[in-house]
């Protein structure tokens, strides 16, 4: 339970964090400039990308549900794909604009009402959108409990709040820190995904990928799979709180365990070696 919760509330957050920031630093610039009258832009924005979002995930659902048959071979390749779609997340090879290009776009939006109005409103559009479409990846490939479902709302929420504190309250937050560490959090939610995938292909039903090793090693307490699992067991609380934290499992095989280490390795040379600020607003000063 409380690791679906705590995968659901990441994901939630980091993600509904990028465009909650986005709309924040646009409504702080309109406000400082005394245009009210074109936040009402950014609203309709905001709401097309939520409606947006459900569309996508009603259609994400029904794709879903049309492969039953083929839950495994589906379940596995969803996985690994949600894992590189977080490497391009991390990195941000969709574009994601920097604090000074918002304030560019926003400064353009005050001197052209109309054309400016409309920019303001497809970038929010195209943040919330884009944000929720990774969400509903990300949350189809871990885990679709209905408590990841509550860690998501609950994620979101917090979001949200946390952008309104700073617009209406004038909160100081340091971006460049909370980013990095739910970024890394991010990363090893990744490594778990990528991992678990192969084990997907890895079953007999499957058979995608050899399985050269079917236990590289075994921690996990016996169970037999009724009632609550043992609380070290990765499907147990503490057990599976880790599995949801780091991607730990109990009885990896060989493969899975080094595409685990492998995705890790590969993620943290890349993001040690990376200096440019990665998000929205992500500058070393609190904003205000």
């Amino acid at each position: 339970m409380l690791a679906d919760i705590w995968t659901g509330g990441l994901i939630g957050f980091r993600e509904a964090m990028e465009a909650t920031l986005i709309v924040v630093v646009f409504m702080m610039i309109l406000k400082k400039s005394e245009r009210p009258e074109l936040m009402n832009s950014i609203w309709k924005g905001v709401g097309l990308g939520v409606v947006a979002s459900v569309i996508t995930a009603i259609i994400f659902q029904f794709i879903i549900g049309s492969f039953e048959e083929n839950e495994a071979w589906f379940e596995g390749v969803l996985m690994i794909v949600s894992a590189v779609m977080i490497a391009i997340v991390v990195f941000h090879l969709i574009k994601h604009h920097s604090k000074d290009e918002l304030e560019k776009l926003a400064n353009e939006a005050i001197t052209d009402i109309e054309g400016g109005a409309k920019a303001l409103s497809f970038i929010a559009f195209l943040s919330v959108w884009r944000e929720g479409s990774e969400t509903v990846v990300f949350m189809s490939a871990g885990t679709e409990t209905s408590w990841a479902i509550l860690g998501l709302i609950v994620g979101i929420i917090a979001a949200v709040l946390l952008g309104w504190l700073i617009l209406s309250k004038g909160v100081n937050i340091n971006v460049k820190k909370m980013f990095t560490a739910t970024t890394i959090l991010l990363i090893l939610v990744g490594a778990g995904l990528a991992a678990h995938g192969v084990h997907e292909l890895q079953e007999e039903e499957v058979g995608w990928i050899p399985v050269i090793d079917d236990e590289f090693w075994n921690v996990n307490p016996e169970w037999d799979g009724t009632g609550e699992a043992p609380i070290l067991h990765d499907k147990g609380l503490i057990g599976g709180l880790l599995r949801a934290t780091i991607g730990w499992n109990g009885d990896p095989t060989m493969l899975e365990f080094f595409t685990w280490i492998g995705y890790l390795s590969v993620m943290g040379i890349l993001y040690k070696r990376d200096t440019e600020a990665h998000t929205p607003v992500e500058e070393d000063t609190p904003i205000i």
